[in-house]
């Protein structure tokens, strides 16, 4: 080997170690409690097929077509006044203990109104492993929205209840009741259709160390 291919050989180990330092670093930085929550959040997903769906006052399912004309039609729940489902949420074992989780609704409706409103109401519980189910912090939560005209067929989402705290540990659980309640002026005569439902959470970690705790 010459000078100029052992030079050449040098160079490429030396990028090859650095490459494995950096990405050692990286790992030392999570492994030593690297904080992604100031800049993580993510999704707890719950699709309409996984809501409990009351034998009383129960939304109607119906196929929908999303407003796009000749469509193919999709199942959506049909909400009218005091209808409700039943959500239970389990927290990932990457959201920072004792933190918000912000539940919301996607939703559309099948016809326009300017001024009509919708409202909704969340009536939560919760608890951490082996902990006491408690009411929520705040529950009963409302959240109204006043319609301009421009909504049907469009994917919309309503921030319902910004449940705090009461993650205290890991795979900490929410029993959550979702009625569509009267407006305070107003009502949207028609249903409104649940597409899904969701709620955002902060990230500190990665998961969590050991199986059942931070």
């Amino acid at each position: 080997m010459g000078p100029k291919d052992f030079d050449d050989f040098m160079r490429r180990v030396n990028a090859h170690i650095a490459a494995l330092e950096e990405r050692v670093a990286l790992l030392e930085e999570v492994e030593s409690g690297f904080d992604l929550g100031s800049f993580g959040y993510e999704d707890i997903r719950v699709s309409i097929a996984q809501l409990r769906i009351p034998p009383s006052q129960a939304p109607t399912w119906r196929t929908w077509d999303y407003g796009i004309v000749s469509g193919v039609l999709f199942p959506i729940l049909g909400f009218d006044l005091n209808e409700l489902v039943y959500v239970f949420i389990q927290t990932a074992h990457a959201m920072e203990l004792q933190s918000a989780l912000d539940y919301h609704i996607h939703w559309s409706i099948p016809s326009n109104s300017t001024g009509d409103r919708i409202r909704f109401q969340v009536d939560a519980i919760a608890a951490g492993i082996d902990g006491t189910w408690a009411v929520v912090p705040g529950s009963p939560f409302t959240a109204e929205y006043i319609l301009d005209g421009s909504e049907s067929g469009k994917h919309k989402l309503l921030d319902v209840a910004e449940m705090d705290g009461v993650n205290t540990t890991v795979s900490s659980g929410y029993v959550i009741k979702l009625t569509r309640i009267a407006a305070t002026v107003s009502d949207y005569s028609p249903e409104v259709y649940l597409v899904f439902t969701d709620g955002h959470y902060k990230m500190d970690s990665l998961g969590s160390e050991f199986e059942d705790s931070k």
